[in-house]
C-alpha cells in the first residue's frame, strides 16, 4: 500500500467538520470519527501529538492483510495526525468477549485470525526494519507508536466476524509509564522480584492495560505479545474481559485468574457455561494448555507465533469434527423419529 496523503478538506468533509455526533470512541491520546469517503464507510482517528514520521511512513506503507484493518491514508491537522481507516462494522473485540453470540467455533477462528496478524506482523521485512528504527529512537518515540502492544480493544471485526488487528490505534493506545508507581525499575532496571509479584497477583493491577502487558516487557520495553496473545485467549475462552470485578466488589486480573485454575485443574468452573456445553473437550485442552504457555513466566520457553498457529489449527479441527458429529446425531435422531411415525 503506498503512502497516501488524503487533504484535510476532504477529511473534515466526510467527519461533517469532526463533529461530536460523529465520535465513535474516545480515549486519552485519542479521538475516533465514523465518516464516509468516496463511498466508502471509514473510521478517522484523530491523534493528540505528532508520531514519528518514518514510524508513520512504514505502517502506510505495509502490503495488505487480511487480518490487519487497512490504512487508507492520513492528513496533517495543525500538528495533529489524522489516520484514515477502514471501519469493519462490528467495532472492537472487547465488546463480544462476554457475548453470548460469539460460539467456542466462531471463538476459535477469531484467535486464528489474530495470530495470523501477528505472524505477519512478526516475518514481515518492513516491520522488521521499523523495530530496528525503534530501537535508535528515544524512550517516548517508542511509546508513541509501539505497535507491540495489543489488546481485545484494538481487535476489530468485520461483518463476517473476521479479526483484524488495528495497527494505528494499537500505537495510540499505549500503557502509561510505569515509573512512577515503581520508581525502583526505571532506577535499578530488570527487578525480577518485582516481575514475579506482579506475576503471581501480588501487586494489584493499577490499570486494565497493565492486564495485558506482560511485567518484564513494562520493565525492558521487549516486544512480548505472546504474552498478550495469551491474556486474549483466556479471555475469549473464558467470556470475560481482562480485569473483572470479583465477589468482594473488588477487581481481579483474567490473566492471575486463569493461571490459578489452570494449575489447579478447575479452569472449566471460570468458563461460561453457554459456552461449555458447546466445547470438545480435547480441543478446550489443547487451546487452555497453549494460552497458560503463552503466560509462562519467562519469555523464552512461550510458544513463538507458529507453535500456537499449529495448536489453533488442531483445535479448529477438534472443534469442527466434534459439531459435525453432533449435526449428524440431531439428524440421525430426527430420520428415526420421522420413520417411527409412519410406521
Amino acid at each position: 500500500m503506498d503512502l497516501s496523503i488524503i487533504p484535510l478538506n476532504d477529511v473534515t468533509q466526510a467527519t461533517n467538520n469532526f463533529a461530536e455526533e460523529n465520535i465513535i470512541e474516545k480515549d486519552h491520546g485519542w479521538i475516533v470519527y465514523k465518516g464516509e469517503l468516496s463511498g466508502k464507510k471509514l473510521a478517522f482517528i484523530l491523534a493528540d501529538t505528532m508520531p514519528n514520521m518514518r514510524t508513520v511512513v512504514s505502517l502506510l506503507s505495509l502490503p495488505k492483510h487480511q487480518n490487519i484493518v487497512p490504512v487508507i491514508g492520513c492528513c496533517d491537522k495543525k500538528n495533529n495526525m489524522v489516520f484514515v481507516l477502514e471501519h469493519p462494522t462490528r467495532g472492537g473485540l472487547d465488546k463480544y468477549v462476554s457475548s453470548a453470540h460469539l460460539t467456542w467455533l466462531m471463538r476459535v477462528k477469531i484467535c486464528l485470525d489474530i495470530a495470523s496478524a501477528l505472524h505477519y506482523l512478526q516475518s514481515h521485512s518492513k516491520i522488521r526494519a521499523l523495530q530496528g528504527k525503534k530501537r535508535r529512537t528515544s524512550h517516548s518515540q517508542i511509546r508513541k507508536m509501539d505497535i507491540n502492544y495489543l489488546n481485545s480493544a484494538g481487535i476489530y471485526l468485520d461483518e463476517n466476524w473476521q479479526a483484524k488487528i488495528q495497527l494505528i490505534k494499537r500505537g495510540l493506545l499505549k500503557p502509561k509509564p510505569l515509573g512512577n508507581v515503581f520508581p525502583s525499575v526505571t532506577r535499578l532496571g530488570i527487578n525480577i522480584d518485582l516481575y514475579r509479584k506482579i506475576f503471581k497477583g501480588q501487586l494489584a493491577v493499577r490499570d486494565v492495560e497493565f492486564g495485558y502487558t506482560d511485567p518484564l516487557n513494562i520493565q525492558i520495553g521487549s516486544p512480548l505479545e505472546i504474552y498478550s496473545f495469551g491474556v486474549i485467549l483466556f479471555e475469549l475462552l473464558c467470556a470475560r474481559l481482562v480485569v473483572t470485578n470479583d465477589e468482594e466488589g473488588g477487581t481481579q486480573s483474567l490473566s492471575k485468574l486463569a493461571h490459578s485454575h489452570y494449575e489447579k485443574g478447575t479452569l472449566m468452573e471460570i468458563i461460561d457455561p453457554i459456552l461449555r456445553v458447546q466445547m470438545n473437550r480435547d480441543s478446550v485442552a489443547i487451546f487452555s494448555e497453549v494460552a497458560y504457555r503463552c503466560l509462562n513466566e519467562d519469555p523464552s520457553i512461550r510458544p513463538t507465533i507458529s507453535e500456537v498457529i499449529q495448536q489453533l489449527q488442531k483445535v479448529l479441527k477438534l472443534q469442527q469434527g466434534f459439531e459435525i458429529s453432533e449435526l449428524q446425531q440431531v439428524s440421525y435422531c430426527q430420520f428415526i423419529n420421522v420413520v417411527f411415525l409412519f410406521s
